[in-house]
């Protein structure tokens, strides 16, 4: 049975969603994200430590929940875009878009013939249920969902041409790959950083896309849904992780210092 895409649903109905970011490439993490309830989850392949496999695997994980697996792919690799489709992948985050023309290639990579160049083993693949989902082609784009990220100068100066291309449903602006482009990396509350991200916001709201991004020291959750944005990624696995264990140990040596241990 083909699955609807939830995250597009919620986007085009203007809800906004609150996301967590997987680079561990575990199944049981994904399952501990869609029992919590995070409307969506990024399975990181660009700085993860995951492969295809994983995420056929975290996907199925996903499966029993109302959570949104995105995948975000190493780069711009037609062929690995294809894989990450053929494996089930709904939604699709992109990095480092700087020009048009990456745009387009990459919706093209992402769509079967003739509105794409996506090869096609449609009857063979998970997407499709392995071929039980005899309709699976007409129905992939449909529920395809394809977020671009705006990570340099020059991404934020062709932002407007990238988020016209047809297919891009939404310009992600990746705040922390940005300071670095502006000579400030991690730095991505400065005001030389935040202009950037602003001109990025306008152009692509200029087009009518929708936007997404991380929080920054100048803007939470809240202040970023109430500018706009319908997509917030905070939180990663890892970091949830070592500062709740960096807790726990720093309770536990407070306590036995008082207690002269």
């Amino acid at each position: 049975m083909f699955q609807t895409n939830k995250l597009k649903q919620r986007v085009e109905n203007g809800t906004p969603s609150l996301g967590i970011w997987l680079s561990l490439a575990n199944p049981a993490l994904a399952e501990i994200s869609g029992h919590v309830g995070y409307d969506f989850a990024i399975i990181d392949n660009e700085h993860g430590i995951g492969e295809i496999k994983d995420v056929a695997n975290m996907l199925r994980a996903f499966g029993a929940f109302e959570t949104t697996a995105m995948v975000r792919v190493p780069g711009q690799d037609p062929d690995y875009l294809k894989r990450v489709l053929d494996a089930g992948a709904q939604a699709l985050m992109i990095p480092m878009i700087e020009t048009a023309d990456q745009a387009r290639a990459a919706v093209a990579a992402c769509r079967y013939p003739p509105l794409g160049s996506r090869g096609c083993a449609a009857g063979l693949v998970r997407a499709s249920g392995y071929g039980a989902t005899e309709d699976y082609i007409t129905q992939a784009h449909d529920e395809l969902f394809i977020a671009l990220q705006i990570e340099s100068i020059k991404g934020v100066e062709n932002t407007a041409e990238i988020a016209a291309v047809e297919g891009v449903d939404m310009i992600f602006i990746g705040a922390n790959d940005l300071s670095g482009n502006c000579g400030m990396l991690s730095q991505y509350g400065c005001p030389e950083v935040v202009r950037e991200i602003e001109k990025s916001m306008a152009a692509t709201k200029t087009v009518g896309k929708y936007l997404g991004t991380i929080p920054r020291p100048d803007a939470d959750y809240c202040q970023l849904i109430e500018d706009g944005f319908l997509m917030v990624a905070g939180s990663a696995d890892t970091t949830l992780f070592r500062d709740a264990a960096k807790a726990e140990i720093a309770a536990y040596r407070e306590g036995m210092t008082k207690r002269g241990k």
